[in-house]
C-alpha cells in the first residue's frame, strides 16, 4: 500500500483535527500554523482596524482558536510553526478600504514568532521546552532535508544557536521592532521568553535585542529531494506490521494517544476526510521584510562568552542543553 503525501497550512481547529486524524490513519501529512494564528484572534480587533490584519490564511475570529492550535502542536496534529512574514504600512493596507480585493495581503510575524510560541505554549503550560524546539526548528529542518546540519546542536552541525531566557519579558511594539512597517499585529503584548544571544555558524548575530548582522555572512543551503523524515513513510520503511496490524494500531498507538487524552477516530479514506470540508489554503507568500536598522559587524571574542554547551540524553534520544554561567541572581539556568 502506498501512502500519499500531503502538506497543509492550518489556522483553524477543524483543519488541525483533520490532519491529526489523517496521520493516525496512516497518511503522511504534515501541518504548519503561523505566529499570527496562535498569537491573536480577531475578536478584540475593531472593524475599522481589521483592514490591517488581512492575511492568508486568515486570523480567526474565535478567541479560543489560538489555544486550540497550540494544543494541536502539543499533540503532534501539527508539526511546525512559521511566520509567512509579509509586511505593509498602514497607508498601503488602506488602499483596499473601499475595495477588499485591493488590500495588500500579509502581516508581520518573523521577529516575534519564537516569543509568541513560548508565551502561548510553554509559559501557559501547553508545550514543554523540548516540543518548543521541535515545532520551531527541528521538525522544519527534517521536512526540508537539512537535518542534522540544521535543527540540532551536535558535533558536525552548524553552530546555529539561540541562548534563550525563559524568564525574560518584553512588550512587543511598533516603536521598537525591526520590521519596516508602522504597526504590529501583536502591539502591546507582553511575552515571556526572549533570546539573549543568536549565533549563526558560531557568529553572534543578535545580542540582548541588538542586531549585529555582518553583511555577506549568509549562505545558501542546498536541500536534497526526498527527505527521509517524510518519504520513509511513503516508501513503507515505517509501517504497521502486516502480520498483526491491529496489534500495532490499537495497541501501541492507543496507549500513546490515551496518555495524551486523544480519541482515535474511526479510520476513513482521505477522500472521505476531504469531503468533510478540508479548507483550501492559499500559497505561501514570497514576500519578506527588509531590516531598516542597517548592518553591524557581528564579530565577538567567543573566549569571553558566558555560556557553555553540553548534551543530555533522555529516553527519546539526544536533548541539547545550553547552560548560562553566572546569570543574574547567581543561579545557573538550562535552556533547551
Amino acid at each position: 500500500m502506498k501512502t500519499p503525501l500531503y502538506v497543509a497550512g492550518v489556522t483553524s481547529k477543524s483543519s488541525a483535527e483533520l490532519i491529526g486524524r489523517a496521520r493516525r490513519s496512516g497518511y503522511s501529512v504534515f501541518g504548519e500554523t503561523l505566529a499570527s494564528s496562535i498569537g491573536r484572534s480577531m475578536s478584540s480587533v475593531g472593524k475599522a482596524e481589521r483592514v490591517y490584519y488581512i492575511t492568508s490564511p486568515p486570523i480567526r475570529m474565535s478567541a479560543e482558536t489560538p489555544r486550540q492550535l497550540m494544543k494541536s502542536l502539543a499533540y503532534d496534529d501539527l508539526q511546525v510553526t512559521g511566520s509567512d512574514n509579509c509586511t505593509f504600512n498602514k497607508k498601503q493596507k488602506e488602499l483596499g478600504l473601499s475595495d477588499f480585493t485591493k488590500i495588500p495581503n500579509g502581516v508581520n510575524g518573523v521577529e516575534d514568532r519564537m516569543s509568541v510560541v513560548w508565551e502561548k505554549g510553554v509559559h501557559q503550560g501547553v508545550l514543554d521546552p523540548c516540543r518548543f524546539v521541535a515545532v520551531t526548528s527541528t521538525n522544519a529542518a527534517k521536512i526540508f532535508n537539512i537535518y542534522p546540519q540544521k535543527g540540532r546542536i551536535a558535533v558536525g552541525s552548524d553552530a546555529d544557536i539561540v541562548i534563550w531566557n525563559p524568564q525574560g519579558t518584553r512588550t512587543i511594539s511598533k516603536d521598537s521592532h525591526y520590521h519596516a512597517c508602522d504597526y504590529n499585529i501583536f502591539e502591546g503584548m507582553t511575552v515571556h521568553g526572549v533570546p539573549e544571544y543568536v549565533l549563526v555558524r558560531g557568529r553572534v548575530c543578535a545580542e540582548n535585542g541588538a542586531v549585529r548582522v555582518a553583511e555577506g555572512h549568509g549562505r545558501f543551503i542546498p536541500m536534497a529531494v526526498r527527505p527521509p523524515y517524510v518519504y520513509d513513510i511513503v516508501k513503507e520503511k515505517v509501517h504497521v506490521s502486516e502480520e498483526h496490524p491491529e496489534e500495532n494500531q490499537n495497541g501501541n498507538l492507543a496507549k500513546k494517544f490515551a496518555e495524551l487524552d486523544i480519541l482515535i477516530p474511526e479510520e476513513k479514506t482521505m477522500s472521505a476526510l476531504i469531503a468533510e470540508n478540508l479548507p483550501i489554503m492559499t500559497g505561501h507568500s514570497p514576500c519578506s521584510t527588509p531590516s531598516v536598522r542597517g548592518h553591524v559587524d557581528g564579530r565577538k571574542d567567543m573566549q569571553e562568552s558566558s555560556f557553555s554547551i553540553s548534551e543530555e540524553l533522555d529516553k527519546t534520544g539526544v536533548r541539547s542543553c545550553i547552560k548560562v554561567k553566572n546569570p543574574p541572581g547567581g543561579k545557573s539556568s538550562g535552556f533547551w
